[in-house]
């Protein structure tokens, strides 16, 4: 799977990435919109970074409209992290292009092949 996913990551570099956000970028801006609004140590928990490092990742999303900070309302020493309208195209544009390229991995496979990888991939998580 490992493999996969770098091979999907290099052809999207090869290609340009889709609307000039990285897969770094991407996957920040999704973590964000499944969590809500996390805080900036969330982030940098979540990516295995450090404070500073997230707060890089983040300037550069909130530079380019796709990220805003907004104060907790029950904590106001506390920032969060939320998704702009614009994050949010973002990531559903990077969604349906990233399930394309998925399915021109996997095309590869006749139906006997995908059903028996599925049935393998299901058989490996269920454990």
């Amino acid at each position: 799977m490992f493999i996969i996913g770098r091979r999907m990551r290099d052809e999207m570099k090869q290609k340009g990435e889709p609307n000039g956000v990285s897969w770094l970028h991407f996957e920040a801006l999704r973590y964000i919109a499944d969590t809500g609004k996390p805080t900036m140590r969330d982030l940098a928990s979540y990516f295995s970074i450090t404070p500073p490092a997230a707060t890089l990742l983040v300037d550069g999303l909130v530079a380019s409209g796709m990220l805003r900070r907004v104060v907790d309302p029950k904590d106001r020493r506390a920032v969060r992290i939320g998704l702009t309208p614009k994050g949010m195209r973002t990531i559903e544009q990077g969604i349906r292009e990233r399930k394309k390229k998925i399915a021109e991995v996997f095309s590869v496979l006749n139906k006997k092949e995908h059903d028996e990888l599925a049935r393998i991939l299901t058989k490996i998580t269920m454990q």
